[in-house]
């Protein structure tokens, strides 16, 4: 599994192969700490990496990999959600309690973001 399929996923705002992403992640007991640094991304993408990799990592009790520590925060900020572009209530909900690992690299996304059932 290559975790630039899932980055690439989000940014296009294609859930479905998203959760197709975590839900065989999570089928195959996915290491986080094993997940290679992404080459051949640009800065929004490599900042989306890193923190889905902090995030997910958090969120199965494993610790993230260790070059995700050192990716700085994307150039701009970045809503993952569309919806949060023209619905205020959504956007305020992701710019406040959004998932720190994504929010401290100006990505922006509702709590329960990359939740599967």
């Amino acid at each position: 599994m290559d975790l630039k399929d899932l980055v690439r996923a989000l940014l296009r705002f294609d859930a479905l192969s998203a959760r197709q992403w975590l839900a065989d992640a999570q089928r195959s007991g996915f290491v986080w700490t094993e997940v290679p640094a992404p080459e051949g991304l640009d800065a929004t993408e490599l900042a989306t990496a890193a923190g889905v990799a902090e995030l997910l990592a958090e969120r199965t009790g494993q610790r993230p990999p260790s070059w995700a520590a050192g990716v700085p925060s994307a150039p701009e900020k970045l809503f993952l959600v569309r919806a949060a572009t023209s619905m205020p209530r959504l956007r305020s909900l992701c710019e406040q309690e959004g998932p720190e690992p994504l929010r401290r690299r100006g990505l922006l996304a509702p709590p329960e973001f990359l939740k599967i059932a």
